[in-house]
């Protein structure tokens, strides 16, 4: 399963798919799906691609692509949550969830969890894994006001989010617990020429210098086959197979935040997610924990 039509989802996809792997990709416009497949097909001739809708600001597609994908009956081995939105304008789900936290973070949350009674079903090796960023290193979990209702900035929410991503991910190893079949790994991309920052290109009519300055900052920039190299690197290489609960940046293991390995509030942000997704296949946690769950230095 690869969530994402373009950039760094697209190009982990086409790559996947050239390795001989079956690739699902989930996204919300039919028309870009089918544009990506295509792409897909005629840069991997030899491709088995194909796509199920999923809207992540919507909780009701979330559950019906988790449906769809549990009576599929496929037995997936690797589960790349990709999709995202950066340092967008005060918006709301169709839930009422602050944007990039409903995005980032509990959509993602609970299509893993709806999905993972089937990925540990199929008793053989699965990855899940999380595309986070650096960003998470300026980020604070408030459950005063988790969805910044009474103070509203857009890279402080962006932060929150995508210290929500790693913080899950760290979580959800601890209850697959040691020995489980089915790992969760997260990363940092690195910063890519993706369209991630159209809002901040948008503001511009406020700001009127901002698309200039990501005109310039391009420059410097991955490219989109480059950011998901560390995507590809955690879903193929045969020796990560048993690794779990750990963050990576450029293809390596690196250290996340310090606020990332806070497991009591790691915990409280896992059950208010439940809560506020209700989703019902949650893991409980286990007594044991993990041989090693915060990342070292690579």
């Amino acid at each position: 399963m690869k969530l994402q039509t373009q950039g760094i989802g697209y190009e982990t996809a086409k790559a996947l798919a050239s390795q001989g792997l079956s690739v699902t990709i989930g996204c919300r416009d039919s028309a870009k799906a089918g544009t990506a497949l295509q792409r897909i097909r005629e840069a991997v001739p030899s491709a088995r691609v194909d796509s199920v809708a999923l809207d992540l600001a919507d909780l009701t597609s979330v559950r019906d692509c988790a449906k769809r994908v549990l009576d599929s009956g496929v037995q997936y081995d690797v589960w790349i949550n990709n999709a995202g939105v950066m340092a967008c304008p005060k918006m709301s789900t169709a839930q009422g969830f602050e944007y990039q936290l409903g995005i980032n973070h509990l959509g993602h949350f609970a299509l893993t969890t709806e999905v993972l009674p089937g990925l540990q079903a199929a008793d053989k090796p699965v990855r899940i894994i999380n595309v986070a960023s650096a960003a998470h290193q300026f980020g604070k979990i408030d459950f005063n006001d988790l969805m910044r209702d009474q103070k509203y900035d857009a890279w402080e929410a962006y932060g929150q989010s995508k210290l929500a991503n790693i913080m899950f991910t760290y979580e959800l190893a601890r209850r697959l617990g040691p020995g489980s079949k089915v790992t969760a790994n997260c990363l940092h991309p690195g910063v890519v020429k993706t369209e991630l920052g159209r809002y901040m290109i948008a503001d511009g009519q406020k700001t009127w210098y901002m698309p200039l300055l990501l005109e310039g900052f391009k420059v410097f920039m991955l490219e989109p086959e480059q950011g998901a190299a560390t995507s590809i690197h955690l879903a193929s290489q045969p020796d990560l197979a048993s690794e779990t609960g750990k963050y990576y940046v450029s293809c390596r293991r690196a250290v996340s935040s310090n606020d990332s390995y806070d497991r009591e509030v790691a915990a409280k942000l896992w059950e208010r997610s439940v809560e506020l997704t209700s989703v019902a296949a949650a893991p409980a946690p286990v007594a044991a924990e993990p041989a090693v769950v915060a990342a070292a230095s690579s």
